[in-house]
């Protein structure tokens, strides 16, 4: 990695921009009054860390999305595709409570819609 401040990066901007495309590998460090401030990768590797942070549950979708300057889900979900990241999925525990969550609704829809029903086919006296 190379460590550059904020006034070198403004003489040299061309050249790091160069550089980092050349080389995935490289990274450079931009230091403001001698304290971390950017980072800048070659655009590649950083689009496939969001991804990958995104798929891993590390990074929020809209986070994710924002950072990649997308509107749009369907977009996220190719760019990912086109990497061979995988699309995130939740845990067999996590799917389990989602489960009972929605069937604890659904059963307490259908009890007041039969309710419902009832009260509509009952004769009215």
């Amino acid at each position: 990695m190379q460590v550059v401040t904020a006034t070198e990066v403004k003489n040299q901007l061309g050249e790091l921009f160069d550089a980092l495309e050349e080389d995935e590998g490289k990274s450079v460090l931009i230091e403001r009054n001698r304290r971390p401030a950017a980072m800048l990768l070659n655009a590649r590797v950083a689009e496939r860390a969001i991804l990958g942070a995104y798929a891993h549950g590390v990074l929020p979708r809209s986070v994710a999305m924002q950072q990649l300057g997308l509107s749009w889900y369907g977009d996220l979900l190719q760019r990912m595709n086109t990497y061979g990241i995988e699309r995130p999925s939740a845990s067999s525990e996590d799917m389990e409570v989602m489960k009972n969550a929605a069937d604890d609704v659904l059963t307490s829809a259908g009890v007041s819609i039969a309710r419902e029903c009832d009260q509509a086919n009952s004769p009215r006296g």
